[in-house]
């Protein structure tokens, strides 16, 4: 069966409402009124691409530091508040069961995707994130990396996510896109990734893959 990249954040975890609060908290720190659907729209990339996509411009080192540690910093001691999205489990029981090769490529640093794994349940997959990889999405290095260890033609992949990153991403590194709404980012913006089916949520791809 074709390989299927998942990724993390939004998509098999509802964690970017809490992701959007502790940024603004963060640059809100620094003096800077970073509105909250600027910091949505940027959600999915890496954390450097974020701030620099927020801010208008590449901030001077420190900066760009203060604000990636405070955010992370907040995200973490909030981590409890953490819930997977509806059927993200299943959606994985499911890909199991049926032996469909899968694995996840996140933007997430590592310590972050430690927090978002044990909130669905520390799922036996491969994982690549921001940390492992020289670019975050929207560039394509974390699925390529993702797929090196996965069985079937990585050509054949299908990469699942919530946001245009995710699309974006895909469509760089050659595979198909699946959108999910469960990140909040609306359909039209999905399609207009790449992404050539969405579903409101994880559980409404259970079967199709």
């Amino acid at each position: 069966m074709p390989p299927v990249v998942l990724d993390l954040d939004g998509t098999l975890v509802d964690s970017v409402p809490l992701h959007v609060v502790t940024w603004q908290a963060a640059f809100a720190e620094e003096g800077v009124e970073a509105p909250s659907v600027a910091i949505h729209d940027a959600i999915g990339m890496g954390a450097t691409r974020l701030v620099r996509a927020v801010l208008g411009r590449v901030p001077d080192e420190e900066l760009e530091e203060r604000l990636v540690t405070g955010h992370k910093a907040r995200f973490l001691d909030a981590a409890d508040r953490l819930r997977p999205t509806p059927g993200a489990v299943d959606l994985l029981e499911d890909l199991v069961s049926r032996e469909v090769p899968h694995v996840v490529a996140t933007s997430a640093g590592t310590e972050e995707r430690r927090v978002l794994l044990a909130t669905i349940g520390d799922p036996d997959v491969r994982v690549t994130d921001a940390d492992q990889v020289e670019a975050s999405k929207p560039a394509p290095e974390p699925i390529r990396a993702a797929l090196e260890d996965v069985t079937g033609r990585p050509s054949d992949a299908v990469m699942i996510g919530d946001s245009p990153w995710d699309g974006h991403a895909a469509r760089a590194t050659g595979i198909r896109f699946i959108g999910v709404r469960s990140g909040g980012f609306h359909e039209a913006a999905l399609r207009e990734a790449g992404a050539a089916l969405v579903r409101p949520h994880p559980r409404d791809l259970i079967g199709l893959l």
